[in-house]
């Protein structure tokens, strides 16, 4: 299943506080939402772009509106952003990933009929570990079902909310 993890909600911090693994991946599953959201509202379809979880709700979400795929967008460009510097990239280097949602045509996704204007909360997909925020729901999935991936490299470290998100087992 794909995933965004809304550990808070400026996303340049959600980006240093994902672990290691969720780095890379969310680059990697955020471009694929992206490019299959733009689709089902009528992009172009290419074989140079991902279509796959049309139906997750994630991709549901960002399909949406615009105003929810630009949201997405930025965060998937924050964990781009922190690809890079974890793990030493250049400025010029892009992840591949990176590279295909940047090959979208800004105009013409602009242009798309989006069912609807406004940006709305992003799904829970947390499992049991819900809340009426989005973002605390987040935090005690990650704090509790995340905990085996806790690593983070260079000098990012854990999240300063984890112990109060983590309910013992």
């Amino acid at each position: 299943m794909v995933n965004a993890f809304w550990l808070d909600r400026d996303l340049d911090r959600t980006a240093r506080w994902l672990v290691d693994r969720h780095v890379g991946s969310s680059v990697f599953e955020g471009a694929m939402v992206l490019t299959t959201a733009v689709q089902l509202n009528g992009y172009p379809r290419s074989d140079a772009l991902y279509f796959t979880h049309p139906d997750n709700p994630l991709t549901r979400w960002a399909a949406r509106s615009r105003a929810n795929w630009r949201f997405l967008r930025a965060y998937v460009e924050a964990a781009h952003d922190e690809w890079r510097y974890r793990w030493d990239h250049g400025p010029d280097e892009r992840h591949g990933s990176w590279r295909t949602v940047r090959s979208l045509d800004d105009e013409t996704v602009a242009s798309l009929e989006w069912p609807e204007a406004d940006r709305t909360d992003p799904p829970q997909l947390t499992g049991e570990w819900t809340a009426d925020d989005y973002v605390e729901a987040y935090r005690y999935y990650y704090a509790n079902e995340k905990r085996h991936l806790f690593q983070w490299a260079k000098d990012r470290s854990m999240p300063p909310w984890i112990p109060e998100y983590a309910v013992d087992a």
